[in-house]
């Protein structure tokens, strides 16, 4: 479908779409931009590390330990020991299957998908097999680079330079990097061809509300019902096999803990992520970045929230997770991802699998976002109808329209940033 996306890019206004005069005229000095072009000013993707570092946070509780996850490795089926926040940062974002988002299955095949992400990760591959492909091979030298990042990382605060500051100076490189690292990238450009890196990125459904808390669940309950197993496995003595699947049900439940770490983002929580893909006619990585626009910019301003225990915080989102002003935010997430943990260990030593799970007591109300902020989402659906926000760069502007293009959108945003 994308084979020749940087061709089909230069037809730009043919596959525009609503495009008024006025938007036509106003970029008729402007030489469309290629695939590359457009990746190169905008990346496509997120801040990783913060993924790794909340969820190695988490106390997991093992037969002869009670520890965090950072200090424990978890050993996956196909032999890849991971910690419990490595998971949490591979899971969906680089590993996974693009053939298979989880919201996008029917209910009753929706367990079957949430095993085909995790797959991807815990499942395949052999020590031996020296494909890029290969988990093994792909895993050796991501952790390299995530050690590389994070040590940069450290050395930018000592410098004085915040968390968000750094991502948005190397965003477009850490992109590129991850794209090479995931087979992707050529002499021509980092970014062509796709790597499975930005093919999960581009039907990235599950990583935004409402579709995150399908995927979140499903992957909980497949990591229940593992825990469910094990707990089988104690009662008839098989002490070794039980304590195999407990560990397998964390890592399952560490691979859902990314769906659910998104779910707290800000930029993931109203976006129309699937209308976007579905409404734009586009191809699926500029939907992607159009999506970003908004994505970015909820992370960067926040969202006032509040949760069903009447907690109420503001929101950031990737990259600015450790802002001072986030502590609230941090502890609210953790506690959430540590109840989804205790959910396992309490499955494992009962034999119950929860009929509500006590984590998403914890999760912001959704529904109130939008009377909880007088900030204008930069997209938003009005009777089944994609709008944009008239004023690009006015997040307080509450004016949207019905008549505008994917592209020239993408384009405007373009010259901003120069």
């Amino acid at each position: 479908m994308l084979k020749n996306i940087t061709r089909a890019l230069s037809l730009s206004l043919l596959v525009t779409h609503n495009l008024s005069a006025n938007e036509a005229s106003s970029i008729k000095t402007f030489t469309p931009p290629t695939t590359t072009q457009l990746l190169e000013k905008f990346g496509a993707g997120f801040a990783n590390l913060e993924h790794k570092t909340i969820g190695d946070l988490v106390t997991l509780y093992l037969p002869n330990a009670n520890t965090s996850g950072e200090s424990v490795k978890l050993t996956l089926p196909n032999g890849i020991q991971l910690s419990y926040g490595d998971i949490i940062m591979y899971g969906g974002d680089i590993f996974g299957s693009p053939e298979t988002p989880i919201s996008n299955c029917a209910e009753k095949d929706r367990l079957t998908c949430f095993q085909a992400q995790f797959d991807a990760l815990g499942t395949v591959g052999k020590k031996q097999d020296k494909s890029c492909s290969n988990p093994f091979n792909q895993i050796s030298y991501l952790n390299q680079y995530f050690v590389k990042l994070a040590n940069e990382l450290e050395q930018a605060h000592q410098n004085g330079t915040s968390d968000w500051d750094y991502y948005k100076q190397h965003e477009t490189n850490i992109s590129k990097e991850l794209n090479k690292l995931t087979c992707g990238g050529s002499i021509v450009s980092a970014f062509l061809p796709f790597g499975n890196y930005i093919k999960l990125a581009q039907v990235n459904y599950d990583h935004f509300i409402p579709d995150s808390l399908i995927a979140y669940k499903t992957g909980h309950r497949v990591a229940l019902e593992t825990a469910l197993l094990g707990y089988k496995k104690r009662q008839e003595g098989l002490v070794k096999e039980a304590n195999k699947l407990l560990e397998l049900a964390y890592a399952q439940n560490a691979f859902a803990n990314h769906y659910l770490t998104d779910s707290f983002s800000a930029g993931h929580m109203r976006t129309p992520r699937r209308a976007i893909g579905k409404d734009i006619l586009l191809p699926a990585v500029l939907n992607l970045l159009i999506a970003n626009l908004m994505h970015n910019e909820d992370n960067k301003h926040g969202l006032n929230v509040v949760n069903a225990e009447g907690t109420s915080w503001f929101a950031y989102g990737d990259g600015y997770l450790y802002k001072p002003e986030a502590e609230l935010q941090r502890a609210v997430m953790l506690d959430a991802m540590q109840r989804s943990a205790d959910g396992i260990y309490n499955t494992f030593m009962t034999g119950v699998i929860p009929e509500h799970y006590a984590e998403m007591d914890v999760f912001p109300d959704y529904s109130l976002i939008e009377q909880l902020n007088d900030s204008a989402p930069l997209f938003k659906v009005e009777n089944g109808t994609l709008l944009k926000r008239v004023k690009n760069k006015d997040y307080y502007d509450h004016h949207w329209t019905k008549y505008w293009s994917g592209l020239v959108t993408l384009i405007e945003f373009q010259i901003d940033k120069i």
